[in-house]
């Protein structure tokens, strides 16, 4: 029978990966490396959505005794460039065919549905988090992302994932909200075919011409991949987000995505662990 990757043997196996430095900080004591901080947060992302079972974990199974708000502060203090080494370790470097992007939104807290009774409220949620995303559609992983505090369109965002992938698709998959004759005109600049449905009464456009006449129905149906991909996300660590500062609401969905690729089936990670690492061998 096959031995189970552990969750720190792929966390360690990703650090490496990425090439990222053992210790993040540059002033004060290096004790802790970095990549255990992140092992933390995995544990609280992942199995106890808690802090303070996260910092138990780490102390009972690691023996680093530190305080809750410690790994929690650690972790917030990252910078935008970590969580992208990070992610682009995470995605692999495969050849990815088709790719799709799609957008969500997150709410910064979950109440009850007796407290919103109880205040005669209707349910609404001011300023969500957005997110727009892109996934490998035959390897169902996250290629890329981008979060925003306040949300804006998504089309904007295209050209960030492309520059911010491991790999570049060869096509895009896209919604109506991606109806752009600009954007498909730059996204062939680039070399990348685009598929996405137009409005009514299209009449301007050479690329919306073309898929308004010869439409492929076919290709574009593996879109819902994505939506698949955002529910599963959802489903597994809720549709809120438990922090309360940006930067550790940053981290926190930087965090669900990777592990999400991490522990995906068809993973590198945990098909090909990395040999000649004392921990890993």
């Amino acid at each position: 029978m096959k031995k189970r990757v552990t969750l720190k043997q792929k966390a360690l196996h990703l650090w490496s990966k990425a090439k990222l430095p053992k210790f993040l900080n540059r002033y004060g004591p290096k004790k802790t490396p970095s990549w255990l901080v992140f092992l933390c947060h995995l544990e609280y992302t992942a199995h106890a959505p808690a802090w303070r079972r996260a910092a138990n974990f780490m102390g009972d199974y690691h023996q680093k005794k530190r305080h809750w708000t410690s790994w929690q502060r650690a972790i917030a203090k990252w910078p935008a460039w970590v969580w992208d080494a990070l992610a682009k370790a995470s995605a692999g470097d495969e050849m990815c065919e088709v790719a799709a992007i799609d957008g969500t939104t997150l709410a910064r807290s979950n109440p009850s549905q007796h407290y919103l009774r109880r205040i005669g409220s209707d349910g609404y949620v001011s300023r969500p988090v957005q997110q727009v995303l892109m996934v490998d559609v035959k390897r169902r992983k996250f290629l890329a992302w981008r979060t925003r505090a306040w949300p804006r369109g998504e089309k904007c965002d295209v050209h960030y994932l492309l520059d911010h992938a491991s790999v570049l698709p060869n096509g895009l998959l896209l919604d109506k909200g991606f109806d752009s004759n600009p954007l498909h005109s730059s996204l062939r600049e680039r070399g990348i075919w685009s598929i996405a449905p137009v409005r009514a009464g299209c009449r301007r456009g050479i690329y919306r011409k073309q898929l308004r006449d010869c439409f492929d129905w076919s290709l574009y149906w593996q879109r819902n991949i994505i939506e698949s991909l955002i529910s599963a996300i959802k489903r597994l660590f809720g549709v809120h987000i438990r922090a309360r500062t940006w930067r550790a609401q940053r981290a926190e969905i930087n965090s669900r995505l990777i592990a999400y690729n991490i522990g995906n089936k068809k993973s590198l990670l945990a098909t090909k662990p990395m040999h000649g690492h004392p921990i890993l061998s």
